[in-house]
């Protein structure tokens, strides 16, 4: 394609190297490639719900347990239970992940919008074979983000520095840009969650018991920030929940942890944006 200068498979797939982003992304819509999507994760989000639900009506651990919550809701004067669907949430900011990389042989410059920048410097320099005080970072001011440039994979600065190793680390300074559909469709999600909930009130129309069923992904399993998971309980997940600021006699949240194939990450407000801000309840009564 006119205006392409290298095709160059790396780690994270494959990238075309032009002169323009136009004659980059007509490089690379051309392109055919196979892909290995053994380990991809093939069930749809409809069933990934189904099965959140079925989960929701299973043992599951406990972040939090004063009282005996079911015993005051089955008591109550007054039952309330409402159940809630969470989607998977892109970050979507203004301005799709980029960078710029200046890799040679013995140094890495980064220009980007930078929220990471000890954990990125360490992994750049990984990636490129380097020394963390051989690689430099130029923090610009970012089109948005919500967390997305601050993931411990450092994903887009690995994927710009491998680009720049794979098209031959000489200096040439190489700007690595993501189009709005990567940005949607490769990028990493808050989780989606279902929640649970069933009160009870007494005939003063006090609470008297609450019981909070929470399923979903665990955003810092198998990350530095594993260090938040207490016997088995993501605090993370339940935040919000767990820590509800209403005088409530009896309180029972639970939370069962799922594993998808689905790479998530905190995304603004972290695990508050299900737990305090729910969207419209799926059925009450």
């Amino acid at each position: 394609m006119p205006g392409v200068v290298k095709v160059v498979q790396v780690p994270r797939g494959v990238a075309v190297v032009a002169k323009s982003f136009w004659a980059a992304k007509q490089g690379r819509d051309a392109l055919t490639v196979e892909w290995d999507d053994s380990k991809a994760e093939k069930r749809s989000s409809v069933a990934l719900m189904d099965e959140y639900r079925r989960l929701a009506d299973q043992p599951a651990l406990s972040a939090r347990k004063d009282g005996d919550a079911v015993q005051a809701i089955k008591d109550a004067k007054r039952k309330v239970s409402a159940s809630y669907e969470f989607p998977y949430l892109a970050h979507a900011p203004m301005e799709p992940l980029d960078a710029v990389i200046k890799l040679s042989a013995n140094s890495c410059e980064i220009w980007a919008g930078d929220q990471f920048q000890t954990i990125d410097q360490a992994n750049a320099a990984h990636t490129a074979g380097l020394e963390p005080q051989q690689v430099s970072i130029h923090t610009l001011y970012a089109g948005g983000s919500f967390g997305r440039r601050a993931n411990p994979g450092s994903d887009y600065i690995v994927e710009a520095v491998s680009i720049a190793k794979a098209f031959g680390a000489d200096g040439t300074p190489i700007k690595f840009q993501w189009t709005r559909e990567d940005d949607i469709h490769g990028g990493l999600y808050r989780p989606m969650y279902f929640h649970k909930l069933e009160a009870g009130l007494n005939a003063e129309g006090q609470l008297s018991g609450w019981r909070h069923v929470i399923v979903g992904q665990s955003i810092v399993a198998g990350t530095p920030f594993a260090g938040l998971i207490k016997d088995g309980i993501d605090g993370t997940s339940v935040e919000g929940a767990a820590n509800i600021a209403y005088a409530i006699p009896n309180v029972a949240v639970d939370l069962s942890t799922t594993t998808t194939g689905v790479p998530v990450l905190w995304w603004r407000v972290v695990g508050s944006s299900h737990t305090t801000m729910p969207s419209k309840p799926l059925s009450m009564r």
